[in-house]
Order: structure tokens, then sequence, then C-alpha cells
């Protein structure tokens, strides 16, 4: 990968010039904690911290968390909040996560609804303030600023039964911050000099002790932000003193390289660095030490070289916030003189395109499995590898499907089914983000559902004798289907000896999910009795008729 970085770099530098595009700043219409402002830049008072996913990007603004489109125009709100102040996102995207610092609780949002689908009480955990995810694991920072009452907790969030957290690692005076990269965590706490950053093997839950990062003998300098290259699993550090970002072999504990500030001056201060998820590129944050002013620097991970820089004047960068999803970058920025934030995302980071089919069935049936297909294929022509997609689906009534994840295969092709509940419109999207180095993609298809044709059949005797009880069964369904509820109408048609017709409903019948069913009658005049059986249909299933004929004799005397 080494290579294509140093090739993609020479690109860069020359299609954009340093802190020439700087990308889109949105407002997002809500004013922070204004931090404090000194020699180390602007230190983030409360909120700021974003990730991305399900289409949006989150926000957190103490009392609130601010719901935006990817290019920084707000969208809506999720209210009511005490102190959020710390963000994660689940691989894939499934779920986002909320530190509540003041009501010292973690919410858990679906990213689609925005709607709050759980809580979790962390009162033995008072003021959890900072947040690291690998897929349904959390580790969370936590302390109140009083010694010995911080420190790390792990969870396991899964869909049914949450674990209670579990301690990882010492007490600490405040909470730590707190990075995961593949089987690598790292700690440190901020704000505290010297400072020590924590590494554990996270192979083994809650965590393993590998060792801890002093730098040397004097410890390292005041950390600001803290992050993992999940690619190489080196801690990556923003230091208040270094004026660089340092990248640390969590092997052996010692520094592995630096990351300088391109075009910064000496004294401009290392706000927040984070790692891209494919570990194709570290994203470093700079403050100038008035607070004034803030730039993003776009390094090769491997050689440190500068491949992009973007600058912006009079705001000044959050610290900690940067996040990333698919083909973009954020920050938050916020305003020094009135701490009204702002969502900064450069421009898309990817130098190739790509293209994304989705072929959906000629003919769908409610209740029936129905197989769509496509193909990722990548600009280059080369095989885009195992990539997994999104899928979002919608009723004909434009209600959302819960969401899913599809996995292509190396050559890019991919399959999935789907069993439509009702008859009408559906709607299916696919989505690929991209990723460092291609442009994401997406392919959307439409599918007119017809109701579930039923077969409707009924059993019972040929004969009978008055007085005697006739018991009948039947079936609509086929195997594996499972049906809504419905009604069974059952109708006697009477021909007697005499020529004479009668006719009479007999009581409605409530099929069982399978489609199975059953009624008696107990005849009492001898005939040719018909019984005609009717399911009702609806908007799932069509009605259907069948009959059954019993010859009826009068009993031998």
């Amino acid at each position: 990968m080494a290579g294509s970085l140093l090739v993609t770099a020479g690109l860069l530098v020359a299609q954009s010039p340093a802190a020439a595009a700087a990308g889109v700043v949105g407002d997002l219409g809500v004013v922070g904690d204004l931090g404090v402002v000194g020699d180390l830049g602007v230190v983030a008072g409360r909120g700021g911290d974003v990730v991305a996913g399900g289409g949006k990007v989150f926000v957190a603004a103490d009392d609130r968390i601010v719901v935006a489109s990817y290019d920084g125009r707000p969208i809506g709100t999720i209210g009511g909040l005490s102190g959020a102040v710390a963000l994660s996102v689940s691989d894939g995207a499934r779920k986002v996560y909320a530190a509540l610092r003041d009501s010292n609780e973690l919410i858990e949002i679906d990213p689609v609804t925005v709607a709050i689908t759980r809580r979790f009480d962390l009162t033995a955990y008072p003021c959890p303030s900072t947040l690291a995810q690998s897929h349904d694991r959390l580790w969370i920072g936590y302390g109140c600023g009083e010694a010995g009452e911080g420190g790390v907790v792990h969870l396991i969030a899964s869909a049914t039964a949450p674990s209670a957290p579990v301690r990882v690692g010492p007490a600490t005076t405040r909470p730590p911050l707190v990075a995961v990269g593949g089987a690598t965590l790292v700690a440190g706490e901020p704000g505290v000099s010297p400072a020590v950053v924590r590494v554990y093997d996270v192979n083994t839950t809650p965590g393993i002790p590998r060792g801890e990062i002093r730098g040397d003998a004097d410890g390292l300098p005041l950390l600001r932000d803290l992050a993992v290259d999940g690619d190489t699993s080196a801690a990556l550090t923003a230091l208040a003193d270094t004026h660089r970002f340092d990248a640390w072999d969590t092997t052996t504990l010692t520094q592995a390289r630096a990351y300088d500030g391109g075009g910064s001056s000496e004294h401009d201060v290392p706000a927040a660095v984070a790692a891209s998820p494919d570990g194709a590129y570290v994203v470093g944050g700079w403050n100038s030490s008035a607070g004034d002013s803030a730039k993003l620097v776009v390094y090769d991970p491997a050689t440190a070289e500068v491949i992009y820089e973007a600058g912006h004047q009079g705001k000044a960068l959050i610290a900690g916030s940067i996040a990333f999803h698919g083909i973009y970058t954020w920050a938050v920025l916020k305003d020094p003189g009135t701490g009204r934030m702002h969502l900064w995302r450069l421009p898309p980071s990817p130098y190739h395109s790509s293209s994304l089919t989705l072929t959906a069935p000629a003919a769908a049936t409610a209740l029936t499995q129905s197989t769509f297909s496509g193909r990722l294929t990548l600009s280059t022509g080369s095989p885009p590898g195992v990539q997994t997609l999104e899928l979002y689906r919608w009723l004909p009534d434009g209600t959302y499907r819960p969401y899913q994840e599809i996995t292509t295969a190396a050559d890019g092709t991919y399959e999935f089914t789907d069993t439509p509940p009702s008859s009408g419109t559906f709607r299916y999207q696919v989505y690929w983000p991209g990723n460092s180095w291609f442009d994401g993609h997406g392919a959307s298809a439409t599918v007119t559902v017809a109701p579930y044709q039923p077969v409707l059949t009924v059993t019972g005797p040929a004969t009978g004798a008055v007085g005697e009880r006739l018991d009948f069964s039947g079936t609509f369904g086929a195997d594996g289907v499972s049906f809504p509820r419905t009604t069974i109408i059952v109708s006697r048609k009477v021909v007697g000896p005499d020529g004479t017709v009668t006719s009479k409903a007999l009581p409605k019948v409530a099929p069982a999910a399978d489609g199975s069913f059953g009624f008696a009658d107990t005849p009492a005049t001898a005939g040719e009795h018909t019984y005609i059986v009717t399911l009702v249909g609806n908007s799932v299933i069509r009605s259907a008729n069948t009959s059954h004929v019993v010859t009826v004799l009068q009993p031998d005397a």
C-alpha cells in the first residue's frame, strides 16, 4: 500500500495545494462551551465530538446531539440530553452511541430513525466522557476530576443482553482518552504531566495490559488527543508541547515516526489526530496559539509525508473532533468569540471512481423470497475485494425497513434476498461508501410486488349421516410461509331428496399462521351438502374459493 500512497500523494499536492480547497463549512446552529484559550490553543469544553453513519453526521453539543447532512446542514436534533460529550459509531454504522456526562449514562441511537433505542446506567462509573468502539464492544473513559475516581470500563452492547461494565486498567483523576484499532486499545489521561499512554491487547475481553508509552525518562507532555491506526496498530498522539503528532509502536512502546505541521508555525498547537479506518492516511488538526485559525493536514502514514492541507481562518478546531466515513473527513470548528459550532468537511479524498449495479427480479410476490444481485466495479479494473455495502429498503407507504449490510465477493459481485410482507411498490437502495482511493456509489431499484396467490384445499368425508358430526380440514399455505391474520368464510348449501335447496352460513374460521384451518358441522337433514369455503383476501394475499361435497343419508332404522 505504501507505493500507492506515494503516487497518490503526488497527485494530491499537484491538484490541491496547501490550504487551497478548504472544503465545506456548515453552521450547526448551536453554541457550545467556549473552553479555555491559552498557550495550548483552544481546549475543548463540552461537546464537539463527531461521527458519521446512516447517511448522517452526528455532533455532540452538551444538551443535545445535532444531526447534519454530509455537507454540514442541520437536519435534526436529539434533545433533552445532559452533557452529551462523546460519540462513537459501530462498524457498519448500525448504531451510534453517546456518553452523557451529567446523567451518568450511555445511550444507543438508531442512525436511520435518529431515535434513542436503549439507555445504559453508568452511575457506578460517573461522568462518562470519552468513547472508543470496535463492533459491539465499547470502552468508556469516565471520571469527574477527583483523585482515583476515574478510569476506563468496557461493556459489550449486544442486541439482546448488554454485558455489565468491567473495569480496565488503573484508577485515574480525569476521564482517560480511549482509542481502539484492531486488537489494540490505548488509554491516556489528558491534561496531566507527565502523560502516560497505556496499551492493552483486546483480543481477550476486556483487555490484557501490554505496557506503557512514556516517551523518555521525563514522560510525555500534556496529551491532547489519542488515536490508533487500525492498519498498523500504531498509537497516535497529539502532545501539547511537541508541535507534531507521533506514531508509537504498540509492541516495542517506542516512537515509530513523527508527523510535523507542514507549513505550520512553530507556535501552532496540535489539537486532534485520527487515522482513516482503512489505514490509508493520518489526519492531524492544528490550532493557532491565539485560537483564531485552524488547519487539517493529511499525512501518508508510512512516510509521514504531507499530502494535503486545508486551513480555515476565524475559527478554532475542537480537540479530538475528527471523523471519517467513506470518502469524507469531518472536523468541528468553534467560533472563539461566541462558541458557535460549525461542521467542517474536507473535499472528497478518492482519486478513482466506482460503479454499482442492482438487478431486481422481474416479478415478486408477497410473503415469497425474492433474489436481488449486482456488482461493484472499480474504474481501475482491479477486483474490489470483499466490501461491505449498505442496504436500505422502503415499504409502499414509505416506512423504512430494518437496515442491513451486504458483503460482496472478492470480484465485487453480491446477492441478497428479501421477503416482501405485502403487495405494492417496494424500493431498494444499495450504497458503497467508498474508501480512501475510490469514490463511493449507489444503485436503486423498485419492485412491484403482487399479492400472494394461495392454493386453497379442503379435505373431509365423502358421506355422512344425519345427526353425526362431520370434520373438515384445509390449508392455503406453503412450506415456510407465515401468513398474517385472515378469515375463512364457510357456507353450506343443501339439496334435499325432494330437490329443495337451502343455504346457511357457518361460523367464521381463523386460520393458523401456516395457513391451516379446520371446521365441523352436524347435518340435520339428508341430501347433498356442498360446503363452500372462501379465503378473504387483503393486500397480502389474494382471495380464493373451493368447495367440498358430502352425501348425507338418513341413519339406518
